[in-house]
């Protein structure tokens, strides 16, 4: 009953507290509105628990809000990478809080593209791009959640996945696309790929990488204290983890800050 309520308070919508213990019906969607923007969402699935936690919670406690160790005004932000960008919702927040920032938003699931194109239409500093990054070029083959009505959960690795149900997706080199975008340095890095965040953050250069204010994201169960290693030569370094769960987040702020 608590966290229904806290639903209904935080989106000041019955229609959305409601969406969140909704069945899920194939094909239908609905609508929250959220500071001037329409996000659309598929009720019945954790599109509505994405939203709440990044959008609605408020204050710090949304969960890609920058670290107090995060010194930078947000009107000097000027890059963001959203890797893992599901259907826009963390788009939009760091389009909210940086209001000068070009955010480039991947994501290679064409279902969960569809929705992050609809919600950043109407703001051009999003940019949507239907790609995985990775090591290299190529196609990769991506797994879907155990559970079927997680679309946040595609990932390239068999934890927390539905083997039998996979799906061919196009892959860029990190650093190559970042090269054919003109990206030669970016303020905030947010990833969340279900597992592949070692591959992709050591793909890019170590310009690049070190050029980066802040990198935000989950983890889930893959290199993740190499990465956490890699990253603490140029950053500082915070986790938040509960022992008997795979998946944690994590920030990391540049040492010379």
């Amino acid at each position: 009953m608590l966290k229904k309520l806290k639903f209904l308070i935080r989106s000041r919508s019955p229609r959305f507290a409601a969406d969140h213990y909704a069945k899920f019906v194939p094909g239908r969607t609905a609508q929250l509105r959220w500071h001037g923007r329409t996000i659309v969402y598929r009720p019945g699935t954790s599109d509505t628990g994405v939203i709440h936690s990044i959008l609605l919670k408020g204050g710090r406690k949304d969960e890609y809000a920058p670290p107090k160790e995060f010194n930078v005004p947000r009107e000097r932000v000027v890059t963001v990478l959203d890797i893992g960008a599901n259907i826009g919702t963390s788009s939009l927040y760091f389009a909210d809080i940086f209001p000068n920032a070009q955010i480039y938003a991947f994501e290679p699931m064409p279902e969960n593209f569809a929705l992050l194109a609809a919600n950043s239409a109407a703001e051009p500093r999003i940019h949507p791009l239907n790609c995985a990054l990775g090591a290299a070029d190529g196609e990769v083959e991506i797994l879907a959640s155990d559970s079927a009505t997680n679309f946040g959960g595609f990932s390239l690795h068999p934890a927390g996945s539905d083997a039998s149900k996979k799906q061919r997706v196009p892959m860029r080199n990190a650093q190559a696309q970042m090269d054919a975008l003109g990206v030669r340095a970016v303020d905030v890095i947010k990833i969340d790929t279900e597992g592949a965040e070692w591959e992709i953050l050591t793909a890019l250069s170590p310009e690049l990488l070190g050029s980066a204010k802040l990198i935000m994201g989950e983890l889930h169960g893959n290199r993740d204290f190499a990465l956490l290693e890699h990253l603490s030569a140029r950053f500082h370094v915070g986790i938040r983890k509960v022992i008997r769960n795979r998946l944690f987040n994590f920030h990391a702020v540049n040492r010379s800050l």
